[in-house]
Formats: C-alpha cells, sequence, structure tokens
C-alpha cells in the first residue's frame, strides 16, 4: 500500500488520536495539580487511592495496567487468603508492604517503592516494572 494512498479513516483516526494526546499533555500539570490540592498521597486511605486512579484514567493519565495496579485491593487479597488456607496462613500475615495508622492511611508512595524493592529483590521484574510506574505516578501528586 502507498502510503499516501492511506485511507481517509486512518488518517482522521490519527490525527484524532495526535489532538488527544497533544491535549492530555497539556492538561497534565492541571489534572495533577487538582488531584494533588484535594488528596495526600503521603496520607491517604485505600478509598481515596481509588478515587485518584478513577481521575487520572479517565483524564487519559494511566493505563488500564496503571489503574489496576492501583486500585488492586490487597487488604481483601489477603483476607481471603486467610479464609481459603486457615492454619497455613498467619494471622498476623498482611500482603501489604507498609503499615496503615488507625485511620486506614498510609504513605502510598513508601508503599509501591517498598512493593518495587522487594519485586527487585526476588527478580520480579515485572512487578518491579509496574510498581515502579505507580511510585512515579504518586510522586507526582505529592505535595
Amino acid at each position: 500500500m502507498n502510503i499516501k494512498s492511506k485511507p481517509e479513516s486512518f488518517t482522521n483516526k490519527a490525527l484524532v488520536e495526535s489532538q488527544k494526546s497533544s491535549s492530555t499533555q497539556k492538561d497534565s500539570p492541571t489534572i495533577y495539580n487538582q488531584i494533588s490540592d484535594k488528596y495526600d498521597v503521603r496520607n491517604a486511605t485505600f478509598g481515596e487511592i481509588i478515587e485518584i486512579s478513577i481521575a487520572l484514567y479517565e483524564a487519559g493519565e494511566i493505563s488500564l495496567k496503571e489503574h489496576a495496579v492501583l486500585t488492586f485491593d490487597f487488604e481483601k487479597a489477603t483476607n481471603n487468603l486467610k479464609r481459603i488456607a486457615p492454619g497455613h496462613i498467619s494471622p498476623d500475615f498482611n500482603m501489604h508492604a507498609t503499615s496503615a495508622n488507625s485511620s486506614g492511611q498510609r504513605d502510598w508512595i513508601s508503599e509501591f517503592g517498598a512493593r518495587a524493592a522487594k519485586d527487585f529483590k526476588f527478580s520480579n521484574l515485572i512487578g518491579y516494572q509496574s510498581n515502579t510506574k505507580v511510585f512515579d505516578i504518586l510522586e507526582r501528586l505529592s505535595r
């Protein structure tokens, strides 16, 4: 196929994607500023992290994979493991890498940094890459 004879729909689609991308990049600081004004990622609940992730995903700032990593419920997964394998898993077992305060707030930058470090230590390079990307996203939101 000759490049000059690309179907019009392809050209229009590429143009729309290009405009969408440049528009997203132009609005990037705005969405990050709005979110960081409303939330403190160094002292947030999991529910607040979900709200942050949804806002970033809907604004086109993060991928579906990054949204999934941010919103995976470690507390629910921990409880399911304890329920499914009682006796094999310590009652004190927790999948989180850091502790939350009594209100359920934690430093999510430290959490994802610790997860990335753990993944690297165990040669889980895919997990390391995913958690490092989320760490970088949260750092952009740091006050």
